[in-house]
């Protein structure tokens, strides 16, 4: 039992008052005037649980009808914004729109384009590559064996480059470069192109026109 409690029922018995209730001096008159003095005092503790309880009553709800985090759901999460193009996404985009273009006849556009990919990416072995068979086509052999060296200064095992330089150095008679550059496409991947048979029987002419040159000498 608490010590309010237990002070209200020794006065309701009448049993010696406290010393003190909260501060207050005891009220040591008698009669109908303690009387009326017990009753306000009696009243004035009720009226203090009742606010007490209802005060904490009020507490307990503001407590339980705060907001509270949620579990994260679907659609809670927000959507990402859309990553900006990569510049490896813009030179692929260029160069296939120049071998497209390459594809339909109009030779100039695809070189603009693949030139266009080469300011963005520079170093990018497949694209010199692109540029010098446009080049090529475009009967530049000078600017397209140099587009071919590129392209394997990047990336010395591009066995492609290595047929199509092997191919314009083969055009322009200078045969020992280019049987170097053949064997070279054949040795790194070329076993497995629909090219090889056709290197295999140029170097093997070659060999012979070789052979007839030194006979004659």
């Amino acid at each position: 039992m608490s010590r309010l409690a237990d002070t209200l029922a020794r006065m309701d018995r009448g049993g010696p008052r406290p010393e003190g209730i909260g501060g207050i001096p005891p009220f040591t008159a008698s009669g109908r005037r303690g009387r009326r003095w017990r009753s306000a005092m009696v009243l004035v503790i009720v009226v203090g649980i009742v606010v007490s309880s209802a005060a904490a009553a009020v507490m307990l709800r503001f407590r339980n009808t705060s907001p509270t985090p949620t579990r994260a759901t679907a659609a809670t999460v927000p959507v990402l914004p859309i990553s900006p193009i990569t510049t490896d996404d813009r030179v692929a985009t260029l160069v296939e729109k120049g071998l497209r273009a390459a594809q339909n006849g109009n030779l100039p556009e695809a070189a603009r384009l693949i030139k266009n990919a080469l300011e963005l990416k520079p170093t990018d072995s497949e694209t010199w590559n692109s540029l010098g068979v446009v080049l090529v086509r475009q009967g530049d052999m000078a600017r397209g064996a140099d587009a071919f060296r590129r392209a394997l200064r990047f990336s010395p095992d591009h066995a492609e480059a290595h047929r199509n330089l092997g191919v314009v150095l083969d055009r322009q008679g200078k045969t020992r470069e280019a049987v170097v550059h053949y064997r070279a496409f054949l040795e790194l991947g070329g076993e497995r192109s629909a090219a090889r048979d056709d290197v295999r029987r140029r170097i093997a002419e070659m060999s012979v026109t070789d052979a007839d040159a030194g006979d004659r000498k």
